[in-house]
């Protein structure tokens, strides 16, 4: 579509069209423009594209209300909130259609939420965890307030009695409340979120990579145990780096074997877009070994419900296979780590570690940046020796 630089003068002068609605694209903020419908009304719009490739497009203001500058400050807040995974169309919808008088408790408004809010959103693991924070720490200490009658002071009382025994979960659950109160907010519901600028509790990064010896002997366990399957699964996290959940939803219809290729549907990855990754020989090798032996079940680890269904855990498994390997305090997870961990190390750069890995955000990948040191080190040395004749 054609753009050009939205003026006030440009859109004073906008003649309407005959019939429907006419568009000008503004080149500043691509996705913003002025629409014009042939009964002569003029109004700033917004396209995004939001979870899932879909495409949105929303009234911001008429031009006659809202200031040019003001309604592309709005446009570039309403595209930022789309890129962040947030639907602000739908967002805008859901305020409508909820009734500003009402005051329910925590608990009410926290199952209202979770339906309407995180069902839609997260993924079973995410609700899952989210049902059990406010189960076991929110709702326990709020859940019979009333959303008005919260204040930062409650919120804050919950997260000191929380962190006495499980510190990590008391910021967890502020980040929950969080989340509850900026969507009252965002409803008519509160006026402001109490549970911003509540002090959280210190966190220390947990980096845990396996070492090439526990790799060996991660892998002689592997092929020692009777429970292949699973066995399997532990074999393609370690060759992938993906995440367990994605490796369990694998279906054969996202693998193609001879280009070496997996592409993860947006409804199986943390950010909720497709990740197409390539396949390394070995991961290859073992799907294939699967393909050989699958039946009719279209998933790669179909579960033993049927084949409408696949594996949903390897947690016992991966305790056993650990405790028979040697290894300790490895969670299933850093088996992503130490994928990430073994590419830096052998000096590929962070940009191709996170496209492996599917971040969207470098910040996510730098995590890893300190491990570049040795190839780094080795590479300024070979530069030493050229540029110092050999005489070092």
């Amino acid at each position: 579509m054609a753009r050009v630089r939205l003026t006030k003068t440009l859109v004073d002068e906008l003649q309407p069209p005959d019939k429907g609605q006419s568009f000008i694209w503004d080149s500043d903020v691509p996705g913003f423009a002025v629409r014009a419908t042939a009964s002569g009304a003029k109004a700033w719009v917004v396209q995004m594209r939001v979870r899932g490739g879909k495409e949105r497009r929303m009234v911001i203001g008429f031009c006659h209300k809202v200031p040019l500058d003001k309604a592309r400050i709005e446009a570039r807040k309403v595209i930022a909130a789309a890129d962040l995974g947030r639907d602000p169309a739908q967002e805008r919808r859901e305020a409508r259609e909820v009734k500003p008088d009402t005051n329910p408790t925590l608990t009410e408004f926290a199952e209202r939420w979770m339906e309407e809010v995180a069902g839609r959103r997260n993924r079973a693991g995410t609700i899952k965890n989210r049902r059990l924070l406010l189960k076991n720490h929110i709702l326990p200490h709020l859940g019979e307030k009333r959303l008005a009658d919260i204040g930062r002071r409650d919120v804050e009382d919950m997260h000191h009695r929380v962190s006495q025994k499980f510190p990590v979960a008391a910021n967890r659950a502020v980040s929950l409340c969080s989340a509850l109160f900026a969507t009252a907010e965002r409803w008519g519901l509160l006026t402001e979120n109490p549970a911003t600028k509540v002090e959280r509790n210190t966190e220390e990064g947990r980096e845990r990579y396996l070492t090439p010896e526990e790799i060996a002997r991660l892998q002689t366990a592997l092929d020692q145990s009777p429970a292949q399957d699973s066995a399997d699964v532990v074999r393609l996290l370690l060759l992938t780096g993906a995440r367990v959940g994605e490796v369990l939803a694998m279906r054969w219809d996202q693998a193609d074997l001879a280009a070496g290729v997996w592409s993860k549907p947006a409804a199986t990855t943390k950010q909720n877009k497709t990740h197409r990754v390539p396949l390394s020989p070995a991961a290859v090798a073992v799907l294939a070994k699967r393909q050989q032996a699958a039946k009719t079940s279209p998933w790669v680890f179909p579960g033993r419900e049927g084949p409408a269904h696949h594996m949903t855990t390897v947690r016992t498994f991966w305790t056993a296979v650990c405790k028979r390997a040697g290894i300790q305090a490895v969670r299933i997870h850093d088996l992503r780590h130490t994928f990430a961990s073994l590419l830096v190390s052998s000096g590929e750069s962070l940009p191709v570690v996170g496209a492996l890995l599917g971040h969207t955000q470098a910040k996510t990948t730098s995590r890893y940046a300190h491990l570049l040191d040795d190839p780094l080190r080795r590479a300024a040395e070979r530069v030493a020796a050229i540029t110092s004749g050999g005489k070092l």
